[in-house]
């Protein structure tokens, strides 16, 4: 905040519920600013805003804004909402989530985390380290961490570790110090346009550090090396797995009782000491969670913190909500909810799924937007085909015009192509009926989608009591 903005002012916060939204405006609520905010429906980020006494108004209206001094905005929110065209005819200032957090890192010093993949996890365990470590920081996230029950943390200490969304390009208004790439992909094409525009707003955001400051970049993916191989004028730190040319270089992975154990050499450039080749442990399952805690261990190391701090953080870290999450037994199958919606995400959960299920891994997916679906339709098929059971559901638009029959489409492209079961379902009712027949000890059911599809687990789980 601009030292001008009083804490006795008002500050509105449309779209409160977002998973953004609600951990600024739960952040700016405990620096002491007087904070309400209005959505469309109840959510359970609104039932923890409301616990702290945050004022939030179900349903957008004009005179939600009586009395407010400042408006900040979801990018979910349309141009024509009311509570907008209230505001600029009232002349009062309108912000961006974005811009608002940006305003709230300019007081600390700022790791923002980005990344097509893998940013959510990479904030929450880098986040975890610092407290392990003492170092007391505020933490932004975008998703619930499990330790905190919240998505964000207000603390103390001069650092700031937040996740910095590139999917409409606001991450670039982030001031940091140290920043993490953890991958560059096929995602928000939507907005960008093109790869290539995509990979011009990461590079951008990969130079947009002081002559002091470092970027961190996974080299596991053709953008993200090519970026780091780009970046001449500022300090470039890598990562990947048998790279010998990272800076970090995972040599091996191995699961045992649901923990991931990996060795990684660190050059010269990250650390002088004498020993450079260590081994941790992940209380996560996953090649790509590995990948994550590298890049948290790489900006605690540029930070100064002790490796025995690392270990403990990375042994102890309970997760991140929807990544893969256990929800209960229904009939005494195992189920899980997770919150991939891209190929590449879905490919990485099933990996976990694999290494945990003895039988059949049941998927009841929603996709996620037509446009996502559409681009990337050949990639889902590839994926999904390959999965002993699925269960497609009809693609939550998020808002978006419908394109087609294309949810038709994957499904009968699925059933041609696949040797496995694939199923369909087009409403939440008809679930139960097509799940009995797998309900199995050895079998896993996986709930998977960034949409509505969280609420059919939460309903199955509980109908199941």
């Amino acid at each position: 905040m601009k030292k001008e903005f009083n804490k006795s002012d008002l500050i509105h916060f449309i779209g409160i519920g977002g998973i953004g939204m609600s951990g600024i405006a739960e952040l700016m609520h405990d620096l002491g600013y007087l904070v309400q905010g209005s959505d469309i429906k109840k959510n359970s980020n609104i039932s923890r805003l409301l616990n702290k006494k945050i004022k939030i108004f179900i349903g957008h209206n004009k005179n939600n804004i009586n009395g407010v001094n400042l408006l900040v905005s979801s990018s979910a929110i349309q141009s024509n909402n009311i509570e907008i065209i209230s505001a600029i005819n009232k002349r009062l200032p309108v912000v961006s989530r974005a811009e608002m957090l940006g305003e709230l890192m300019r007081f600390k010093r700022g790791i923002a985390v980005a990344g097509s993949h893998g940013k959510t996890t990479t904030t929450s365990i880098l986040g975890n380290i610092l407290q392990q470590a003492k170092l007391d920081p505020t933490i932004v996230n975008g998703g619930i961490i499990n330790s905190l029950s919240t998505n964000s943390r207000m603390g103390k200490g001069k650092w700031m570790v937040a996740e910095a969304d590139e999917s409409d390009g606001s991450f670039l208004l982030l001031p940091n110090e140290i920043n993490i790439i953890t991958n560059i992909d096929n995602e928000h094409i939507d907005y960008y346009k093109s790869i290539k525009s995509l990979f011009k707003s990461f590079k951008k955001f990969s130079s947009n550090i002081p002559f002091y400051g470092s970027s961190i970049i996974c080299l596991e993916d053709e953008y993200s090396r090519k970026l780091a191989n780009q970046i001449t004028t500022r300090n470039i730190i890598t990562y990947g797995i048998n790279k010998k040319d990272a800076d970090l270089n995972i040599t091996s992975i191995d699961y045992n009782n649901n923990k991931s154990y990996f060795n990684l050499i660190l050059s010269l450039k990250v650390s002088k000491r004498k020993k450079r080749n260590f081994r941790f442990s992940l209380n996560q399952l996953g090649k790509h969670n590995v990948l994550n805690a590298s890049a948290a261990i790489l900006a605690s190391l540029k930070i100064g913190i002790k490796i025995k701090h690392i270990e403990k953080a990375l042994l102890n870290f309970k997760g991140v909500e929807r990544r893969f999450t256990y929800i209960g037994k229904v009939n005494n199958t195992v189920v899980y909810d997770d919150y991939a919606h891209h190929p590449k995400e879905i490919k990485a959960s099933i990996e976990i799924a694999r290494i945990l299920c003895k039988g059949k891994i049941i998927l009841i997916f929603q996709p996620h937007r037509y446009s996502r679906t559409n681009l990337l339709f050949n990639d889902f098929v590839k994926i999904l085909k390959n999965i002993d059971v699925v269960i497609l559901g009809n693609i939550y638009s998020a808002g978006e015009k419908k394109i087609g029959n294309l949810n038709n489409k994957l499904f009968k492209i699925l059933k041609k192509t696949s040797k496995k079961t694939i199923l369909k379902i087009d409403k939440q009712s008809e679930l139960r009926k097509i799940i009995k027949p797998y309900f199995d000890k050895n079998n896993l059911i996986i709930f998977m989608g960034a949409g509505s599809i969280t609420k059919w687990a939460k309903d199955f789980i509980l109908k199941s009591e």
